[in-house]
Formats: structure tokens, C-alpha cells, sequence
């Protein structure tokens, strides 16, 4: 049963990698490097040194329960206290390219900004 649970899990993150390809490309194609994990809150500033530590190129923490005010506040949180990260989140109730489940991504900031960079994308305030 928790294999057929993890397998329908790892569908779920595949479909929906795939279906954003066209706000980020190269998510699908790394899939492998991105590890999605359901962590206690007290332990997200562990599990954030852990991410810098390793080749993974974005962690995704899934909050099954929070609402879009916690992770927007955790969030914003998360961006002042680590140069290295950048931390974005998702909600199911944005709509759009959002998540299926409530969740942190953590990202290598400087990465992320030569992304951006080389596709001519600027963020708007």
C-alpha cells in the first residue's frame, strides 16, 4: 500500500513538472534533481542546509495543511534569513501553474538569477 501511495505521489509530481514547462523548462527535464519532502516545520531550517550541501537543484517541502498567509509569510521569512536560497511558494487555491498541494520551493538563488538573466526575464514589483 505505501509503495502504490509513493508511486501515485511521484505520478502526480510528474504530470505536473511536465505541465509547467512553459513558465519553467527545465524542471521536467531535472525532475531527478529535485527532491520533494514533507518535513516537520521545526526541521525546515535544517533541511535548508542540507540543500546547499547537496547537487540537488530545488528542494519542494509540502505543508498539506497551511494556507496561502502562512507560506507567503514563511516565505518572505525564509528570503531575509538565506542569501544562498531563493524560496517561492504554491498554493492549489491560486490557480494557475500552482501546485497540487501547498508547498515551499527552495531554489540556489545565484542560479536562479542567471536563469532569469539569460531568458530576459524581470520580475515585476
Amino acid at each position: 500500500m505505501v509503495k502504490a501511495k509513493v508511486a501515485k505521489e511521484d505520478s502526480t509530481w510528474v504530470k505536473y513538472f511536465a505541465s509547467i514547462r512553459g513558465v519553467c523548462p527545465w524542471s521536467y527535464k531535472l525532475m531527478d534533481k529535485i527532491l520533494v519532502i514533507e518535513p516537520h516545520i521545526s526541521c525546515i531550517n535544517t533541511w535548508s542546509t542540507v540543500f546547499k550541501a547537496s547537487s540537488h537543484e530545488a528542494f519542494v517541502y509540502k505543508f498539506p495543511q497551511a494556507s496561502v498567509t502562512w507560506l507567503i509569510n514563511k516565505c518572505d521569512q525564509l528570503n531575509a534569513s538565506q542569501d544562498f536560497s531563493e524560496w517561492l511558494w504554491s498554493h492549489p487555491e491560486e490557480g494557475g501553474d500552482s501546485t497540487h498541494i501547498p508547498c515551499l520551493i527552495q531554489q540556489d538563488r545565484a542560479k536562479l538569477t542567471t536563469i532569469r538573466e539569460s531568458i530576459g526575464y524581470v520580475e515585476e514589483d
